[in-house]
């Protein structure tokens, strides 16, 4: 899968000749792109669409996706030549069954868990700071104490225990500007809140699409509970890749000197910290080239894949184990 993101405000996007002609606000630069590169369409702020674009982008599969400039979802338009209803009565029927959501939640928490321990063992091992090892102990404790949760409260309240003791740990981690208090969101508080919220924005909606294309639906999930308008099921499989994926890059942009404050603007109104439009364009740079990073995280298969592959393995992973009616054929994705 191969996403396009559009942010220069102003851009119109038209269609012709098989290739996405992206003119800016000008019109006085034109970027061409043959439409077979193309899976999903991601827009920014004030991008103008053509009506013969948007028709061309349906009947070729290709989704387009509404952010607001600072990330918030605006809304989707998408072909339905994926759906499979079928896949979707069962996807329902095994979320409502508590043995199957139970056994699913604790395989997605273990892999989510574990990253964050492996990431904190990873600074501790640069830094020798006393705290972390600490800290990666506990995580283990509590990764052993999985497997005992009773119900996905239990089982959510482990999760947020480490949570807390892995945002302190990161924190303590990074150059004194960018440290934090706790996790914040919606608006995040602060600059390193602001960077993840926006790459856990990013990976939520390239999530959607790998899902609707295996004709799931986004919004019936099994660890996290139903919200009003919030794609659930995009949470659940988020999980084991937020500390893998998206935390890591943004500490790696931080330390390197490629994200600084000067890439940040504070929202008096809201309170809210958000990324500029060079701070954007860099992220989503930086983001592409993590995603097409090729890792050996997957077990089961005896070679390397990207980690946009791994995600999308771990979306059939979820379909085989509805399947067999198994949550154990779901096997959460370990970083070493």
């Amino acid at each position: 899968m191969s996403n396009l993101y559009i942010y220069e405000q102003g851009s119109l996007v038209s269609f012709a000749q098989n290739r996405l002609i992206v003119e800016d606000k000008k019109k006085e630069n034109s970027r061409f792109i043959p439409i077979e590169n193309i899976d999903n369409l991601v827009l920014f702020g004030g991008i103008q669409v053509t009506a013969a674009c948007i028709q061309s982008m349906l009947m070729r599969g290709v989704n387009l996706t509404w952010l607001s400039k600072t990330g918030e979802f605006y809304g989707r338009l998408e072909s339905t030549s994926h759906v499979n209803i079928l896949r979707q009565r069962l996807q329902f029927r095994k979320s409502e069954d508590t043995v199957f959501r139970l056994g699913l939640a604790k395989q997605l928490i273990k892999g989510k868990c574990s990253n964050q321990k492996t990431i904190i063992q990873r600074f501790f091992r640069t830094t020798k700071q006393p705290e972390l090892a600490d800290i990666a102990e506990t995580i283990r404790a509590n990764l052993n104490a999985i497997d005992n949760a009773g119900s996905i409260e239990e089982l959510m309240g482990l999760e947020g225990y480490t949570a807390k003791l892995y945002f302190k740990a990161l924190s303590s981690v990074m150059p004194v500007s960018f440290r934090f208090d706790k996790r914040s969101k919606r608006p995040p508080r602060d600059p390193f809140n602001s960077l993840i919220s926006f790459g856990y924005t990013l990976l939520h909606y390239e999530i959607y699409t790998m899902l609707v294309n295996k004709g799931l639906n986004p919004y019936a999930a099994f660890l996290h509970a139903d919200k009003h308008q919030h794609p659930a099921l995009c949470s659940d499989l988020m999980e084991e890749w937020r500390a893998a994926l998206i935390d890591t890059l943004a500490v790696a942009l931080i330390n390197t000197n490629k994200i600084t404050l000067e890439h940040f603007i504070k929202d008096e109104a809201s309170g809210g910290v958000f990324l500029d439009k060079e701070g954007c364009k860099l992220f989503i740079t930086e983001y592409e080239k993590r995603m097409r990073q090729e890792v050996s995280y997957i077990s089961d298969v005896p070679y390397k894949m990207s980690f946009r592959r791994c995600i999308e393995h771990q979306v059939m992973q979820l379909i085989k184990a509805m399947e067999a009616d198994d949550p154990a054929v779901y096997k959460p994705v370990m970083i070493r």
